[in-house]
């Protein structure tokens, strides 16, 4: 691809003055409104980028379990000189490319975290299933729905898939349980891709077949229900008379060049697996959305951890109430800073315009607990981990503090951040911009 310049360079006279008059109108299109230097910062980044048919914004999300202890998570240091802490060392080359936080208020216990951590709707009874949806990734991939092939790639390792382990949930609130297998990611991807057409209509009409027999089944349940049981039945063939309708389109697949697919088994293998299937299906744009999870409410337990050394369990880890734990806790949460590395690392290897695929993509990390001592369970001081979005107008090489602003904030914020100015709130009380988010 032939390089080129600065965003001047690149446009055209008449491109530049479209430019500046749409910066024009929405100056003067503020009246009264007083907007921050970084939001309004941030909003002419996305202008800009608009009117150079910038490259698709992506999003991703990864889920691990358990919060953090703060001397393995805080950096050393100030907003910009900051030290990189033990766990956070990974990122150190990615450090232009970062802005870490915490700070934010979510609550307390598991249940709450799980439920609330990606919808803003926390569990009120206990049970650790959100009240509503949807996800903040579902958010994106349904105000996206058609831009890419595929909806969204939900992943997990060694995923637990009881209800009150789920993190992705449809905008009426159904749970969407990630593909545990690296084979199965990889399909799911290889299937929108290069696939031969013939093929991909017989396999497209078998699976429209099912879907019909399926939905016939349910229909006929519809009359022994109770209210709330029609209510999610309703949304179990909402999903499927869509999927029907997608699959009587005709196929086109696209071509892209992936990578040779699974290659082993095991923890390790599989999420580097997942992280080559993330990055193929953005840089191919099979899909702009992507999550992972690993494990499920305590994390991934006794035994997952043996390949990298470590017999605990991540939940006996951070909440064994011993500082016997301390090396565990510190080992478990430095190999899922190294596996947020290499997606971001992958990502930013591939050439899109002046920067990467990096700079268009936001990638976050969030646990459902915060930072705290051996075996807390409060998110009254929440972390994230945030990589990318350069080209977004997120704020980078930053480490922030934002004590006692409501996670449901940060939600609402990352709507923004993408570029979905227009979306009023999120969740039970996202409502306010957290303008350290932006650059």
């Amino acid at each position: 691809m032939k390089k080129m310049g600065t965003i001047n360079k690149r446009m055209s006279k008449r491109q530049r003055d479209k430019l500046q008059r749409s910066r024009r109108s929405f100056l003067k299109g503020l009246g009264s409104v007083a907007l921050s230097a970084p939001l309004l910062s941030g909003l002419l980044t996305r202008v800009a980028n608009a009117a150079e048919g910038a490259f698709p914004a992506r999003f991703f999300l990864m889920f691990t379990g358990n919060g953090q202890h703060p001397d393995h998570w805080i950096p050393m240091g100030g907003e910009t000189d900051f030290v990189m802490s033990p766990v956070l060392a990974p990122l150190e080359p990615l450090r232009s490319k970062t802005l870490l936080v915490h700070g934010f208020d979510g609550g307390r216990t598991h249940s709450v975290g799980m439920s609330g951590t990606t919808t803003g709707r926390p569990s009120h009874n206990g049970d650790g299933v959100a009240t509503g949806g949807p996800s903040i990734d579902q958010f994106f991939a349904d105000t996206w729905a058609g831009a890419a092939p595929l909806h969204s790639l939900e992943l997990g390792v060694m995923p637990a898939n009881a209800n009150s382990d789920q993190t992705c949930y449809s905008a009426s609130g159904l749970p969407i349980p990630p593909i545990g297998t690296s084979l199965g990611g990889f399909k799911r991807v290889f299937d929108v891709t290069n696939a031969d057409p013939a093929v991909a209509e017989v396999r497209r009409a078998q699976k429209a077949s099912v879907l019909d027999v399926f939905a016939q089944d349910l229909t006929a349940l519809q009359g022994r229900l109770s209210v709330p049981s029609r209510v999610l039945l309703d949304e179990h063939l909402t999903l499927i008379r869509s999927q029907e309708q997608d699959l009587a389109k005709p196929f086109v697949p696209k071509t892209c060049d992936l990578h040779e697919g699974p290659t082993g088994t095991g923890m390790v293998q599989t999420w580097q697996d997942h992280n080559a299937t993330i990055a193929a299906a953005f840089r191919c744009d099979a899909t702009r959305v992507a999550t992972l999870r690993a494990g499920g409410w305590g994390g991934i337990e006794s035994g997952g951890y043996n390949e990298i050394g470590i017999d605990a369990g991540h939940h006996n880890a951070a909440h064994g109430g011993s500082d016997d734990y301390y090396n565990d806790l510190l080992g478990i949460n430095l190999f899922h800073t190294q596996r947020l590395a290499e997606l971001a690392t992958l990502l930013d290897a591939v050439p899109e315009g002046d920067g990467t695929a990096l700079d268009n993509s936001v990638l976050i990390w969030v646990n459902e607990l915060g930072l705290g001592d051996f075996n807390h369970h409060s998110r009254t001081d929440a972390h994230v981990v945030m990589v990318g979005g350069g080209n977004l107008g997120m704020a980078q090489e930053r480490f922030r503090v934002v004590s006692g602003t409501l996670w449901g904030h940060f939600l609402y914020t990352l709507t923004h951040l993408m570029g979905h100015t227009e979306v009023t709130g999120f969740g039970d009380d996202g409502s306010e911009l957290v303008t350290e988010l932006f650059a």
